[in-house]
Formats: C-alpha cells, sequence, structure tokens
C-alpha cells in the first residue's frame, strides 16, 4: 500500500499546489523538514525529512520508558543523550538500559549515545553544565584517554564525503559521526567552553519531530485531507469540482483503510479527520478551532511565518510534552509528529494554545471567561477616559 498512499500524496498535492505555487512547497514541506526544538544549533540538521537520524534525551526515554527494542525502531539512527549529569546520577548506574547506551557512546551502531554539557529546558544559567563538566574531566581522563573532544577536523571530512553516498543525504545512519562530547557552556563570570563554536556538524533532527517513511506518508494524506475542505467547492468551475471529488472520493477511502490507536481505540484516518472540530463543526468548511474561523486556501498561501494570518501545522497534544506512544501494530515508536496529533491553524491560534492540549485550551478559555464575567465591569474603564 505504500506506493499506492506516495500515488496518493502526489495528486493531492498537485491538486492544492495549482491554488499557489507558494502552497505547493508548504505541502512538500510537511515531512521535509523538521523544527529545531531541544537540539543544539550546532547539531541541528536543518531542513531535512522526519524519518532522518534523531536526538533524544536520557530523561525523555525514560519518562516514556523507551527499552531498547523500541529505540531501535527508529528505522535511520536514533542518538540518546546524557546531559549534564546523566552520565554520573546514582539512579542510573543501576539502569540496564542506561548501562548498554553507555557502552555504545559514539558508536555505529543503530542506537547510539552521546554526551553533552549545555542549558536545559531554556534555563539560562550555566552553573549545572559547568559543574558536571568538571566533574566529568576529574572521573574520566584515564577512562577515554584524552578523547573527550568530539568529531576532529580528518573525522568531520570523513563526514562531508559521505554526504551523498547513500543517495539519502548525511543525514541517516550513525555511521555518518564520530565522537560522543558535545559542550556548550556560556554565560557567568567564567570561561566559555564550546566544542563546537566554529564547527556546525548539522548532525541530529529532534526526536519529537520524528515520524518514519510509512508515517510521514500518512501524515501527509491526513493533513491534504484537512485542506481539501477549505476550498469552497460550491463555486468552482466544474472541472475543478469535478477534480476536486475525485480526490477527495479515493483519499476518504484510503483513510478509511489506514488504523491508529488513539487513546486506547483503535480509528481510521478518516474517522479522526471526520471527528475533530476543524471538520465536524461545519461540514462545508475547514475551520480554526481555536477561533472558530474558517480557513480558505488562500491562507495556505501565506509565506511569512510569523503572519497571524498564515497557516500553521498545529498539534492536539503539545511537542514539548515530549509524549511517545508505541504502535504494537506497527511496531514502532510515534511522536507527536503522528497523524492523529495534527491539524491546520491560524499561527495566531497556535500562539494562544501554547502548550496546552486542544481540549485543555478550551477548558482553561472558558474557566478565564467566566472569572472575567465576574469583573466585566472594571473592563470598561476604558469608556471613562
Amino acid at each position: 500500500m505504500f506506493d499506492e498512499k506516495r500515488n496518493m500524496k502526489l495528486k493531492c498535492f498537485e491538486y492544492l499546489g495549482s491554488y499557489g505555487e507558494n502552497i505547493r512547497t508548504k505541502f512538500n514541506n510537511i515531512c521535509n523538514k523538521t523544527g529545531m526544538y531541544n537540539v543544539p544549533e550546532e547539531l541541528f540538521q536543518k531542513r531535512t525529512p522526519r524519518k532522518n537520524r534523531v536526538l533524544i534525551s536520557w530523561k525523555t526515554v525514560k519518562k516514556n520508558n523507551l527499552d531498547l527494542d523500541k529505540l531501535k525502531s527508529f528505522e535511520n539512527g536514533i542518538v540518546v543523550e546524557f546531559m549534564n549529569n546523566d552520565f554520573f546520577d546514582d539512579e542510573n548506574q543501576n539502569n540496564p538500559l542506561f548501562i548498554e547506551l553507555k557502552k555504545r557512546l559514539g558508536s555505529d551502531e543503530n542506537v547510539s549515545s552521546i554526551i553533552t554539557f549545555r542549558s536545559e529546558n531554556g534555563s539560562s544559567s550555566s552553573s549545572i553544565p559547568r559543574l558536571a563538566f568538571s566533574k566529568f574531566i576529574d572521573n574520566t581522563q584515564v577512562e577515554y584517554n584524552g578523547q573527550n573532544i568530539v568529531i576532529n577536523k580528518n573525522n568531520y571530512m570523513d563526514y562531508i564525503l559521505e554526504k551523498t553516498a547513500d543517495g539519502l543525504g548525511s543525514g541517516v545512519g550513525n555511521d555518518k559521526w564520530k565522537g560522543f562530547l558535545f559542550v556548550s557552556i556560556r554565560g557567568g563570570q567564567q570561561d566559555t567552553i564550546e566544542t563546537h563554536k566554529d564547527n556546525q556538524i548539522t548532525l541530529f533532527n529532534p526526536a519529537c519531530e520524528y515520524a518514519n517513511a510509512e508515517v510521514s506518508l500518512d501524515i501527509d494524506l491526513t493533513l491534504a485531507y484537512f485542506a481539501m475542505r477549505s476550498i469552497d467547492f460550491d463555486n468552482l468551475p466544474d472541472d475543478k469540482k469535478k477534480q476536486h471529488k475525485e480526490i477527495v472520493d479515493n483519499l476518504s477511502k484510503m483513510l478509511e483503510e489506514i488504523t491508529y490507536d488513539l487513546n486506547g481505540n483503535i480509528i481510521s484516518l478518516f474517522k479522526y479527520c471526520n471527528m475533530h472540530p476543524s471538520m465536524a463543526i461545519n461540514e462545508k468548511r475547514l475551520l480554526d478551532p481555536i477561533q472558530l474561523r474558517d480557513i480558505s486556501i488562500s491562507s495556505f498561501n501565506i509565506t511569512e511565518s510569523a503572519d497571524p494570518e498564515s497557516i500553521d501545522i498545529t498539534h492536539n497534544e503539545a511537542v514539548n510534552k515530549e509524549l511517545f506512544y508505541w504502535d504494537s501494530e506497527r511496531k514502532c515508536v510515534l511522536s507527536p509528529a503522528r497523524p492523529t496529533n495534527l491539524f491546520w491553524s491560524y499561527h495566531l491560534s497556535n500562539m494562544m494554545q501554547q502548550d496546552f492540549n486542544l481540549s485543555g485550551y478550551i477548558e482553561y478559555e472558558e474557566e478565564i471567561y467566566n472569572k472575567r464575567q465576574e469583573f466585566k465591569e472594571f473592563f470598561d474603564f476604558t469608556n471613562d477616559i
């Protein structure tokens, strides 16, 4: 069915792209590039497919109970990041997965690992990574025999030469890089320590944006199905109507056959889309479920990403929660970038939703509205100015 999905995707994108060249580019980029999220800028792959090699923190692995077999399902390589004190934390030393990953520092295996010292969770403080790095140097000089610097120039040239050797670019496989250490310690009165200040090596995508080749296709088809609703069918010329109907009918049948586990319930992607408020509220329009505004196909043509009227890929469950799920049917891990977690909204709505899941945001908004009604008279002060 993979080839059938790919052909369906091409037909959808070609049709949607006929409404504007920028629209064609937007849809082609759905699974052909990712955001940076928690990957250091110096190591971020930049504009490469979701299926490529990814970086995931040890804390995220533990939180999601990802064992070695689950990590192996990341088909083009995954690297577990021991950040700051992770490598020395007493709680980790008896963890079988930690022990195994520790053996894989800088390895070529599909599941590898590295050690990093850098700010966590957006903190600007350098004290934690600085102290952890000092501890690392004091305790590993003999064990690692001085090999505590990431990728020397010769190794970097190997990486460059191999960049297109496999026809997939440099973004797949852990055999394309060497070393195991990344340090970016800045701020404070002490010296800056940076292993990659002048040596960006574009190694990793964030695991929270990962989708294998099959899931990536399902994402494309799901978001294309949503987008077809943004076209004013009733006012199309006859030839466009015929083409639109044929695509929607065929895509609907295909999505009915593709199922995912949604909160313990196996549902088709067709049912997911039609149950989503984006489509369920108005059977003839695609709606932004945050602002309850129609989304027109013309809005997909806006190229300025910061424009509040531009269209974003939005998540029912926020990306930065970094929740991963095991799909027992596909035998793979599903990240926040899974078809049953995505929809379209205006950029402003995406900013409004922030870290809430969609239903949580609606509840929060109702709570704020009810509180504001109690004090409504205080918000009318501008009438007296």
